[in-house]
């Protein structure tokens, strides 16, 4: 009979998610579950926490147990009150926050919900083997001790929160008792314990290699995925990277399913409004908030709060102009479908009597309308990985003596970063001051409209330079069909070849150009003397050619090249993805044009366009309408 081994566990942690609807603020204190009986992979095995009273050291948490800030043991910033183990089998605590500078700046971020994880760190005195799946183990710790609870910023790993100091050497060092670990003299399905005790050096050297090498690994993996989840928390990314961890899934799947899911909630702010507080919302008075604030003014109401709510949440990066945080779901505001695009300022007009509000004709919208995915509430660069060469498989004589070519698959990157994306316009005092829904409605659009159209003017036209994205027509994998003239039904269909060779036609398929090419199009048959159907068919703005859905827009550019140049596009349009980063910021100059009773008002938002596959797009070059 061997004596059981001993593994070099260290100290372990586990990370939770409390509530800050339970925050007592006038005690200071948060009831919350920091340990259940969820099964965790280790580098070991999967292990089970046993929550009996007799598998539990409490003394050091009954004991004025440390709250902390990541682990660190040199920042405690409250105690542990009260801690009782549940008949559903879950480790409870309520914790009391300190008063100094360190506790309350963290308090205050938990009450605000910017905090909202919780870690308990702890030793493993002894674990028997539980079940065995072929090489799967499962092991419950019968004798655990939890050390100290921590607020945590981001978890690091299945069960462990980023950024956490690392434990002193003593708790590295610490051992668990492991009874009925796999005999290194033998292979057995057997259930029932086994003790042994390696005593091979070599043995010893090699498994300590590898486990070093695999927990490496997955710290990189947990950290990675966790990471990213932290960042996309108001989307829930933080619960899914949770489930990824825990399911083994890779760094590229967790990137893919956000993504999927920022399509699936394309504008997400980082604060919720119910539908009564949107409603009460008023880019008005958030405006003459502005104008408040910068005229020395000490502001307040509901936008003033909300503008403050929406600063705390954003990255601490992020430039700050001295305005007002505008919510990312209030800039929603229908475009006036007009092909065309009038000049001149309308903030000078003064109501003297209530009435319909004439808007401005602006340009129709291109990319969102027809499948752009829009992501809202990002808070700093994202990259997807990106397949851009597979394995290839040969048909081989038996033992020719030749090597099969090798073939590798290849990845890169599709990467949004934030780029300033600035307006500016002015109104005059006497609007600013008018109570009509209609004002409120005309201000909202002017300033919501004028970002839209930008970021689809980039997804079309993006130079790559001076700060601006890059769009379609730069973007260097994009197809391309040189037409030399006006449109033929052949090159037309051309167009859609090119996309179907790179085996990306699917999806959101679609044509845009100008509204003059539409025009010629619409009187132009598909073939010359034999056919009386023409290559634009149905109405102008939107019709059908070759079979796929086709707008005209003014937002296509009828000048390319300097010259008469149209624009014409096909593609997969959902490949197109359009982030936001954080929320419009709006700033308020009174003094630019005092003079003519006019203020100035800028409008600040961070965003980033990016194409998914540049092979899911054709260009035509060389487009005339006659």
């Amino acid at each position: 009979m061997h004596t059981p081994s001993t593994l070099k566990t260290g100290t372990l942690q586990r990370m939770a998610t409390f509530s800050r609807a339970d925050v007592d603020e006038e005690a200071r204190t948060v009831p919350l579950a920091f340990s259940s009986e969820t099964p965790v992979d280790r580098w070991f095995g999967a292990e089970i926490l046993d929550h009996a009273a007799s598998s539990v050291r409490l003394a050091r948490l009954n004991n004025a147990g440390p709250l902390l800030v990541d682990h660190d043991h040199t920042r405690q910033i409250g105690v542990i009150e009260q801690i009782t183990l549940g008949s559903d089998r879950v480790g409870r605590a309520t914790v009391r926050f300190g008063k100094s500078a360190a506790a309350q700046e963290i308090y205050q971020d938990v009450k605000d919900g910017i905090r909202q994880h919780v870690s308990v760190g702890y030793r493993v005195h002894k674990m028997v083997l539980e079940s065995k799946q072929g090489d799967a183990e499962t092991y419950r710790a019968v004798d655990w001790e939890p050390l100290e609870l921590s607020i945590v910023s981001v978890p690091a790993d299945a069960t462990v929160g980023v950024g956490r100091a690392e434990a002193p050497q003593d708790a590295q060092a610490f051992e668990t008792l492991i009874e009925g670990a796999r005999s290194a003299e033998a292979e057995t399905t057997e259930l029932t314990p086994k003790e042994i005790t390696m005593t091979t050096p070599d043995i010893q050297v090699i498994e300590a290699a590898a486990r070093s090498d695999a927990a490496k690994n997955e710290r990189s993996r947990t950290n990675e995925i966790a990471a990213l989840g932290e960042a996309h928390a108001k989307r829930g990314g933080d619960k899914l990277a949770m489930q990824f961890i825990r399911e083994g899934k890779s760094v590229e799947d967790f990137r893919a399913a956000l993504l999927d899911a920022a399509a699936k909630d394309p504008q997400t702010d980082t604060v919720q409004l119910s539908a009564r507080e949107a409603k009460d919302y008023s880019y008005v008075r958030a405006i003459a908030a502005a104008l408040g604030r910068a005229e020395g003014q000490n502001v307040s109401g509901f936008e003033v709060e909300i503008s403050q709510d929406i600063e705390r949440g954003m990255p601490a990066n992020v430039k700050r102009n001295g305005g007002i945080f505008v919510p990312l779901s209030l800039q929603r505001a229908p475009i006036a479908e007009s092909l065309y695009n009038t000049s001149g300022k309308g903030a000078s007009t003064v109501f003297t009597q209530a009435g319909d509000f004439i808007e401005l004709l602006r340009n129709a919208s291109v990319a969102v309308g027809l499948g752009a995915r829009v992501m809202g509430g990002l808070t700093g660069p994202v990259s997807f990985p990106k397949q851009t060469g597979g394995a290839s498989a040969y048909w081989m004589a038996e033992n020719d003596g030749t090597n099969v070519t090798a073939s590798n698959a290849a990845l890169g990157a599709v990467s949004l970063s934030p780029k300033t994306l600035q307006g500016t316009t002015a109104f005059s005092r006497q609007l600013m001051a008018q109570s009509s829904l209609d004002v409120e409605a005309f201000i909202r659009q002017d300033l919501a409209a004028a970002h839209a159209l930008a970021w689809d003017l980039a997804v079309l036209h993006g130079t790559g330079n001076s700060n601006q994205p890059s769009g379609i027509y730069v973007a260097s994998d994009v197809n391309s069909v040189a037409f030399g003239g006006v449109p033929t039904y052949a090159l037309l269909i051309d167009m859609i070849t090119e996309v179907l060779k790179d085996n990306a036609l699917g999806g959101s398929l679609a044509f845009a150009t100008t509204p003059g090419l539409a025009g010629k199009m619409a009187k132009t048959v598909i073939a010359a003397n034999t056919d009386t159907r023409m290559l634009w068919e149905g109405k102008l703005n939107e019709g059908l050619v070759a079979g796929y859905r086709a707008i005209a827009s003014n937002q296509v550019s009828a000048v390319l090249g300097g010259g008469a140049e149209q624009g014409l596009i096909f593609g997969n349009w959902a490949d197109v993805m359009i982030g936001n980063f954080g929320s419009m910021e709006l700033v308020v100059d009174p003094y630019a044009l005092k003079k003519q009773g006019m203020i100035e008002v800028t409008s600040f938002q961070l965003c980033d366009i990016a194409l998914r596959r540049g092979q899911s797009f054709t260009k035509a070059t060389g487009v005339t309408l006659s």
